[in-house]
C-alpha cells in the first residue's frame, strides 16, 4: 500500500488510559495494545482489547475512550490515507512479534523529531498495516498455503529453491505457485524474498550483525546479493537504512 500521511504517533507505557469524549474522527486510528487492556465505543458499540489486540477506526467513525484503571502499554497512530483500507474493525491477537518489533522501532525513531523521523514512522505504519492485512488473509488461505509459509518460516535461513518446497510438499512447481499466488498475491519465490528482507530489517535496527552475517542468516549466503534485493525492495541500500535507525 501506499505510504500513508501520519498525523499522529504516542507511545504510552504502563499508564492508565484517559477517557476521550466522543468524536468523529476525519482520519484512520489506529491503536494498538502490548499490556493490559482498554475500552472504547465505537459508532456507539462497546468494544474490549487485551493485550495483543488492536482496533482500526476509519474516518468518519464516532471514538470514545473509556478510562480503563491499572497499567496499559499501547500506541496509536492517526493517519490519512487515499487507499481505502480493508481490514476488521477488532484484530483479536493480531499483535505479534513482528509487528511488536515495528512498534518498539517508532518508538526508538521518535526520539529523533527531526523530518527523518517522521518520514520512517510513516514507512514503519505502513509496513505495520502490511503485517496486519498478512494476518488475516492467512485464515483464509488453503491448507497448502498454510504448509508453504509454515515451511518458509521454519527454512528461510536455507539455500531453498522452488523445486525442493514442492518436493516438501507432495505436489508439482506449478501447482504450489498457483495456489500460492491465488491466495496470497504473489509467487513463492517473491514472497521468500520478501520475508528475507523483512528479517534483514529485524537484524539490521538491532544493529549487532555485520552485513556478512545477516546475509548468512536470511539466507542470502552473500552480502551482495543481500544487497541488490535489499535496494531493490525498499528503495536504499542496507546500510543507510541501517543508519537510519541508528544514527
Amino acid at each position: 500500500m501506499k505510504k500513508p500521511t501520519l498525523h499522529y504517533y504516542r507511545f504510552h507505557v504502563e499508564k492508565i488510559v484517559d477517557a476521550i469524549s466522543p468524536t468523529v474522527i476525519p482520519y484512520y486510528d489506529l491503536t494498538m495494545v502490548l499490556e493490559g487492556r482498554m475500552e472504547y465505543r465505537v459508532n456507539n458499540r462497546r468494544i474490549s482489547l487485551e493485550a495483543g489486540s488492536a482496533v482500526l477506526m476509519p474516518p468518519a467513525t464516532k471514538r470514545e475512550r473509556i478510562r480503563t484503571e491499572g497499567k496499559t502499554t499501547y500506541v496509536s497512530f492517526n493517519f490519512r490515507t487515499e487507499e481505502t483500507i480493508d481490514l476488521p474493525l477488532v484484530l483479536d491477537g493480531a499483535v505479534g512479534k513482528e509487528i511488536k518489533m515495528m512498534v518498539y522501532a517508532c518508538n526508538e525513531i521518535d526520539l529523533d523529531h527531526g523530518a527523518y523521523a517522521r518520514e520512517a514512522l510513516a514507512d514503519l505504519t505502513s509496513a505495520i498495516l502490511n503485517a496486519l492485512y498478512s494476518y488475516v488473509t492467512r485464515s483464509q488461505n488453503s491448507p497448502l498455503t498454510e504448509r508453504i509459509l509454515a515451511y518458509i518460516r521454519e527454512h528461510y535461513r536455507e539455500p531453498l529453491l522452488l523445486g525442493k518446497i514442492a518436493a516438501e510438499m507432495a505436489y508439482s512447481v506449478a501447482y504450489c505457485d498457483q495456489v500460492f499466488r491465488k491466495d496470497v498475491g504473489v509467487s513463492i519465490v517473491h514472497y521468500l524474498i520478501d520475508y528475507r528482507v523483512a528479517k534483514v530489517k529485524e537484524y539490521l535496527i538491532e544493529n549487532v550483525l555485520s552485513l556478512q552475517e545477516i546475509a548468512e542468516r536470511t539466507g542470502f549466503g552473500e552480502c551482495n546479493y543481500l544487497s541488490r534485493q535489499f535496494r531493490h525492495r525498499t528503495g536504499v541500500s542496507p546500510l543507510r537504512f541501517r543508519k537510519q535507525f541508528n544514527g
